[in-house]
């Protein structure tokens, strides 16, 4: 073998060599692009599971309070408002009559006033019954607090997945090793 031969062979095996680095480097950036927006859609399906569990709250209250304000019974709407309340995700809760005027008010005691005003996720539901508008129930949700459990576990998950990511790369490095020794074994056995 000449040396401008030699010199050709290790032109082309670099080149090989390079474009599979280039094309591992493609797939573990695409990988990692991937698992970004998995990440992203995860914790929006999550907050929204949140939100919509927190809205079928609202509605159950909503319809045990149609009851107790069509009898004017403040005693029960007083111990219904009590009860979203000692709720810890629960800032505040409210009745109001069908002409918005407050019947019923009941805020947790924990939680100290600007806060819970400035994280606070608000819903408003009708009291009603058919057509018919007995009045409205107002919740006050900490967000912050709504959210913080789903987040952990979702921060949990993505910690380990990054590692299950590394150990399949790790894999993939391991595998091309063996093929590319047994590859190179068989050759100089040819010769």
């Amino acid at each position: 073998m000449t040396t401008a031969q030699h010199v050709i062979n290790i032109i082309k095996l670099v080149y090989r060599r390079g474009r599979r680095l280039l094309a591992a480097v493609l797939l573990i950036v695409l990988i990692e692009n991937l698992w970004g927006t998995m990440q992203e859609t995860s914790l929006a399906e999550l907050q929204s599971h949140s939100q919509q569990l927190i809205e079928l709250t609202a509605t159950q209250a909503a319809n045990e309070a149609r009851y107790w304000l069509i009898e004017n019974d403040q005693t029960k709407l007083q111990n219904l408002v009590d009860n979203l309340t000692r709720h810890p995700l629960i800032d505040y809760s409210a009745v109001y009559d069908s002409y918005g005027r407050p019947m019923v008010r009941a805020e947790a005691s924990s939680v100290p006033q600007p806060e819970s005003t400035h994280n606070a996720f608000v819903l408003v539901e009708e009291v009603r019954e058919e057509k018919l508008v007995h009045g409205y129930l107002h919740i006050g949700i900490n967000q912050p607090m709504l959210l913080a459990e789903p987040l952990s576990v979702h921060q949990y998950l993505s910690y380990y997945g990054q590692f299950l990511l590394l150990f399949a790369v790790l894999a993939g490095v391991l595998i091309t090793l063996t093929f590319n020794k047994w590859r190179y074994r068989r050759l100089r056995l040819k010769e």
